[in-house]
């Protein structure tokens, strides 16, 4: 077997510090727990046909993830994925009953959506924040819902995801083990 020369060693530590040292060892946690993501994912997804707003379904994306990597963290818990989103909504519905209050002419434009969004991002988390359910991905909730006016079939995915997300957090839990 060739020695390893000191550059050689030097080229396999650079490459390898990417990688988590306990992959070696866990792997299958690291696998297994990434399986389950995609497959939870894939049934949210299944469940929603209507909807198309990206933010919306990248926020519930991220709490997926924030489930199986962190599991035992406190952002993973039950109570504060379905606050967290349901905070959302409510900033949302509370900036878009605002937006009623302006002409036509201000509320189409983009600029005004845009910090209709930026609005509901803020307020949520100041609701979060009070309520001690904070949940980082509740934020792209509503920039979602705050930009799309909150259309009823997207709070009601948010809704079902949000709970269907903090039951796999309940059931698979106990299994699951903190990646991070």
């Amino acid at each position: 077997m060739p020695r390893r020369t000191k550059l050689g060693a030097a080229r396999h530590h650079r490459l390898f510090r990417w990688i988590d040292p306990r992959f070696t060892h866990r792997w299958r946690a690291y696998v297994g727990q990434s399986i389950l993501a995609a497959l939870l994912l894939w049934v949210v997804l299944l469940a929603q046909t209507v909807l198309s707003n990206g933010a919306i379904v990248a926020a519930i994306a991220s709490s997926v993830a924030i489930v199986f990597f962190v599991p035992h963290s406190v952002a993973s818990s039950p109570v504060r994925i379905v606050g967290g989103h349901i905070s959302a909504v409510l900033a949302a519905y509370l900036v878009v009953a605002v937006a009623l209050l302006f002409p036509e002419s201000i509320s189409d434009a983009t600029w005004f959506n845009d910090l209709l969004g930026a609005i509901a991002v803020g307020l949520v988390v100041l609701i979060m924040s009070v309520t001690n359910t904070e949940h980082a991905p509740a934020a792209g909730t509503a920039l979602g819902l705050g930009i799309d006016g909150a259309p009823g079939e997207a709070v009601l995915f948010i809704i079902t995801a949000a709970v269907l997300v903090a039951a796999a957090r309940i059931v698979l839990g106990p299994r699951l083990q903190n990646l991070l």
